[in-house]
């Protein structure tokens, strides 16, 4: 009888721990693709427009802002949907301008004020897909 007790008091907290580690895994997984990938050298690529990579930063970061809607929607209960909008919002603009000044240090590479505005454009995008 003791053990049952004891079962009903740690499952639920074992299931949130893994609830809350499927949450956040494909964020932090997700965040280290985004810095390998700032990491690489650029090569002549052909563009089909100016500015293109613009877009590709947009979608990139507007899955990041999904991930991390959902990872922070779902972790913290009374977290209502504008402090989630701003929080998405803030976190993918510091790892916008994180990642440029990494980047700025990859040969090749430049860093772009343009480039953090659409990483923010692209997170606020992500959690207006989440919610």
């Amino acid at each position: 009888m003791h053990l049952a007790r004891f079962q009903q008091k740690t499952a639920p907290m074992q299931k949130n721990k893994t609830t809350i580690f499927k949450l956040w895994v494909p964020v932090v997984l997700y965040a280290g693709f985004i810095f390998y990938m700032s990491s690489l050298m650029m090569v002549g690529l052909p563009s089909l427009f100016p500015h293109a990579d613009k877009l590709i930063h947009l979608a990139e970061y507007a899955l990041f802002g999904w991930l991390l809607a959902r990872a922070l929607k779902y972790s913290f209960d009374k977290l209502d949907n504008a402090k989630l909008y701003y929080l998405v919002i803030f976190i993918c603009l510091l790892y916008g301008v994180s990642d440029e000044f990494h980047q700025s240090f990859v040969a090749t590479r430049l860093s772009s004020v343009w480039d953090v505005l659409a990483d923010t454009l692209g997170g606020l995008l992500g959690v207006f897909l989440f919610l």
